[in-house]
């Protein structure tokens, strides 16, 4: 089954970029870029320097960072060279996948369908991890608020089943343009909060830097590269921007969009995880907006994200039903004596049946702590490091040329195909034996 995100995920883009304009330039493209990756993922990340040690935080968060962006210009640069050799439209992740093991030696081409579902899935995956970990952020902070306001305050485990009919309330929701607005409501809200989050770790008295551990052990190196991770991910968005964008060639590049969009999240993250780790040390909580001080700043502060993350989960929730549903909606017309509301009831009943899913796993893994660095470690570990590396390699490997540049090129693919699949592999094992206990 061919899964396909992106043309859904293209068009919120150009309903939210461009508001009619057929193409946009390098700056907006940057804007959206970061706007992408500056997600609720960041107030995590100084559990990550918690779980790994602050000097172990920065080094992974650096090096991950720049793979990250070298990656994104592999991802770039493949579906550039398919699209020019096969003279076809611009391709997404999963098309890409799809054409680079055709255009692969011979006797891996028919798997060529197995890449595509491989990639889809995985993407299909993440969006499901980050809809989990929406729900919980919105289960946490909900608990907050109730307590600033109330005495006798349902429990967090209570709470999950209380809001489901909020979240299948949302999905209701069809209407793009309404998307697109609540989408930029919630960046602008959400740059307040993070201006508003970055002047507290700033102005809260800081831990002595020596009675915190630099690095820990691996089992916490790998949980905290799975969180930073999930926070640095934007594979999905990067072809549909590069797409849209007047002049695709100033995505590459040392001074491209990608390189300095994600060296810019990157300064932003090294700053939240290291001053927040700083500021509260080991009592650093899931998120760190759940340390601010439950006054009426810090209740502001957590009320505008309570919004951001809930209003959010429908734009992370639609990417599934577009990857899903036309295979469902094919069976639909394939069978007789299926009506219009008919197909309009199971259409709904999927999406409900997202919510549902998302609420049993989240249910199931309650702590952001657990959920984040497995999403992280795992589906965006493949998506971010090796399937870039492994296409990359695909395509380029059968075009051989003896130079000193191809070889470093190659020597990289693997480099990040063996250190992605330590992660996965190593990370996957710990997670789940951590969840176990």
């Amino acid at each position: 089954m061919q899964l396909k995100s992106s043309v859904f995920s293209q068009k919120i883009k150009q309903d939210e970029m461009s508001f009619g304009e057929d193409h946009i330039g390098s700056k907006f493209a940057l804007i959206n870029l970061m706007k992408g990756m500056l997600g609720a993922g960041c107030f995590s990340v100084p559990l990550a320097f918690k779980q790994s040690g602050y000097a172990a935080g920065l080094v992974i968060i650096l090096v991950l960072g720049f793979l990250c962006a070298l990656c994104m210009i592999k991802l770039v640069k493949c579906a550039g060279y398919l699209s020019k050799i096969n003279q076809s439209a611009p391709l997404d992740y999963g098309n890409m996948a799809y054409k680079a093991t055709q255009a692969s030696y011979t006797p891996i081409r028919k798997l060529a369908p197995i890449s595509r579902a491989l990639v889809n899935t995985s993407l299909c995956v993440l969006q499901l991890g980050i809809c989990c970990c929406f729900y919980i952020f919105v289960v946490y902070h909900l608990h907050e608020l109730l307590e600033f306001f109330m005495n006798d305050v349902p429990s967090r485990a209570a709470l999950f089943p209380i809001i489901l009919p909020a979240f299948i309330l949302l999905v209701s929701l069809s209407s793009m343009r309404a998307l697109s607005l609540v989408s930029l409501g919630g960046n602008f809200l959400m740059l307040i909060a993070l201006a508003v989050i970055m002047f507290q770790l700033l102005t809260t008295e800081h831990k002595k830097l020596s009675d915190l551990p630099p690095v820990t052990d691996l089992g916490g190196v790998v949980s905290a590269a799975g969180a930073i991770l999930y926070a640095l991910e934007g594979q999905a968005m990067v072809l549909p921007l590069e797409n849209r964008m007047k002049k695709p060639e100033d995505m590459k590049g040392p001074f491209g969009v990608l390189s300095v969009g994600v060296g810019m999240v990157v300064v932003i993250y090294s700053f939240a995880g290291f001053f927040g780790f700083l500021a509260y040390g080991n009592d650093v909580q899931d998120s760190i907006t759940l340390n601010l001080p439950n006054d009426y700043l810090g209740v502001f502060v957590k009320a505008v994200l309570l919004f951001v993350v809930y209003s959010g989960f429908l734009i992370q929730v639609f990417p599934i039903v577009a990857m899903i549903w036309p295979a469902i909606k094919k069976k639909l017309r394939n069978s007789c004596g299926v009506s219009t509301t008919t197909k309009r009831i199971v259409h709904f009943a999927f999406r409900y049946s997202i919510v549902v899913v998302v609420f049993l796993l989240s249910y199931a893994i309650p702590r952001l702590s657990d959920m984040i660095p497995l999403v992280g470690v795992t589906a965006g570990m493949l998506l971010a490091l090796v399937f870039p590396s492994f296409f990359h390699l695909l395509i380029f490997l059968p075009q051989f040329e003896c130079r000193i540049g191809f070889f470093f090129d190659i020597l990289l693919d693997i480099l990040c195909i063996v250190i992605g699949m330590f992660f996965v592999i190593y990370g996957f094992i710990t997670n789940v034996q951590h969840l176990m206990h």
